[in-house]
């Protein structure tokens, strides 16, 4: 019987925007149209070189995302979360293999909740971005054999609808306190393909005064959920 097994957990190892990742069954595997989240906040950032930006990198899994921002722009702070002490231990790995280590403060952290204004930099502009899981509940068992019977599901399922983290995640924004949160210019997030109009919609409902928009992948598929400060 041939194993369903990825090949990336067995090699233990991911190529994901030009470098190699450490993956084990702790961690998601990253995805190629995660890649677009990189390039969205490496153009928002270079759009202004004479801005601080502090990027807050909520679920980070392996630290695909964090890790290779922190390659392709020295001057950012990024401070890494994620739920799973497991995952941690395997994104910091990566990051002391890519040698950003020092660049990255790891923070075991349910979204925000241990997020403070201690750690972060006092008049940075900051970004959050995000690949939460976004696959609706119901949906889990029909996944392929290599994905639900490999991957950690708590790095897949997104509750009853699929977005029901993203919405846990606005309404700890909304309740972050006023000193930090008037700096968040730019919130980036990986959404399930047939979440566009729901993402819009729930997006303006926590902000209002941000300009809220989906863009495609390579597919032509609905994945990244833009909610930017309107200048």
């Amino acid at each position: 019987m041939i194993s369903s097994k990825p090949s990336q957990y067995i090699n233990g190892w991911v190529e994901f925007y030009k470098l190699r990742f450490k993956v084990t069954p702790d961690t998601l595997i990253p995805r190629p149209e995660t890649e677009l989240l990189i390039d969205e906040v490496l153009k928002y950032c270079n759009q202004d070189s004479k801005e601080s930006y502090t990027i807050l990198d909520l679920g980070t899994g392996s630290g695909n995302i964090a890790i290779s921002i922190a390659k392709n722009n020295p001057i950012v702070k990024i401070i890494a979360t994620d739920i799973s002490e497991k995952a941690l231990v395997v994104a910091k790995q990566n990051a002391k293999l890519h040698n950003v280590y020092d660049r990255i403060t790891f923070v075991v952290s349910d979204l925000l909740i241990k997020i403070n204004s201690g750690l972060l930099t006092q008049n940075s502009e900051l970004i959050i971005v995000t690949n939460l899981p976004y696959i609706p509940s119901q949906r889990i068992p029909y996944l392929d054999s290599s994905v639900k019977d490999y991957e950690p599901h708590i790095a897949l399922d997104g509750g009853e609808d699929g977005f029901e983290l993203y919405r846990k995640l606005f309404s700890q924004i909304n309740i972050t306190p006023r000193r930090w949160n008037s700096n968040l210019k730019l919130i980036l997030g990986e959404i399930d393909y047939t979440h566009g109009e729901l993402a819009v919609l729930e997006a303006q409902k926590y902000f209002p005064d941000y300009q809220v928009e989906v863009k495609t992948d390579l597919s032509h598929l609905q994945r990244i959920l833009t909610i930017k400060l309107e200048e």
